[in-house]
């Protein structure tokens, strides 16, 4: 992705290609289904260097999507390509089993449960955590593994921006993810922990050992715990190329109504927490 033509205000090319209509597993052409299972066959390694782990629940048609991004991966490493289905009642394990991906299935409900059974079944060196209703730019794979485990380096992550709901522009999300990036700063100052978010990480799977794997114990949180936690023996890093840059849906920021609403209480809600974001000693363990 050249960087100096991405705008902060725009959907990137390589995303709108990756944006179906389909509402159903029947409308999906048979020549699509073949050509996406046949490129993500690359990630069945045996010895992989790379393990992608993404926990789904109930995603089905978005989980369609998303691994549409992923069959468009170019890397040079090794990579096995986890799915851990967390208990799905809807077509999700049908979607898995039609594109052919290697999963598992986890009965116990929790994100953390199954965030800890993919790190538990995964064989690759690093770790690079996904989710089912987000899209990863071309060269995430290569970007998010690229630096660990070197100088210090145990876990590193990326930022997100929304797509944009039909009928609306970029431009006020895009101004929400400058507010919201600028708070982010803040808090790298002395919670840098907190700006790790689930679907867009990467960690040392020997490192996330030695502190115990996820914290079972939390039913949310698990991928700031298990940041804080790296951070007592290793280095975690921002990564701000946009090939770090996962795009996903705005529904969970749509739940106060409106982008307007969602601006504005962000905004109270950061701006309040200023003080203590950098005065105040940070959460411990």
């Amino acid at each position: 992705m050249n960087e100096a033509r991405y705008s902060r205000f725009t959907t990137p090319a390589w995303l709108k290609s990756h944006l179906y209509e389909f509402n159903s597993i029947e409308e999906i052409p048979q020549s699509l289904i073949d050509s996406l299972k046949n490129k993500l066959s690359k990630f069945h390694s045996e010895e992989p260097e790379v393990s992608v782990v993404m926990p789904v629940w109930n995603e089905g048609m978005n989980l369609f999507k998303t691994l549409s991004t992923f069959a468009e991966q170019q890397t040079s490493k090794k990579v096995e390509l986890l799915i851990v289905n967390n208990n799905s009642t809807d077509n999700t394990q049908q979607i898995i089993d039609l594109l052919g991906v290697k999963n598992i299935f986890v009965e116990e409900q929790g994100i953390s449960n199954a965030r800890q059974a993919g790190l538990d079944t995964s064989k690759g060196l690093y770790i690079l955590n996904a989710d089912g209703d987000s899209f990863y730019p071309p060269k995430w794979i290569e970007t998010m593994s690229d630096k660990l485990g070197k100088d210090g380096l145990v876990l590193n992550y990326g930022r997100h921006s929304f797509i944009p709901p039909e009928g609306s522009s970029r431009f006020v999300l895009g101004c929400y993810e400058i507010l919201a990036e600028t708070v982010f700063n803040v808090r790298n100052r002395n919670r840098q922990y907190l700006n790790v978010l689930g679907f867009n990480f990467a960690f040392l799977k020997s490192a996330a050992l030695q502190v115990g794997g996820f914290n079972t114990a939390r039913k949310k949180w698990s991928d700031g715990w298990m940041a804080m936690s790296l951070m007592d023996i290793g280095k975690i890093s921002l990564i701000r190329s946009y090939e770090a840059r996962v795009w996903t849906s705005p529904r969970r920021l749509m739940a106060d109504g409106s982008l307007a609403k969602a601006f504005r209480r962000r905004a109270k809600k950061e701006l309040s927490n200023l003080y203590e974001y950098i005065f105040k000693t940070p959460i411990k363990k």
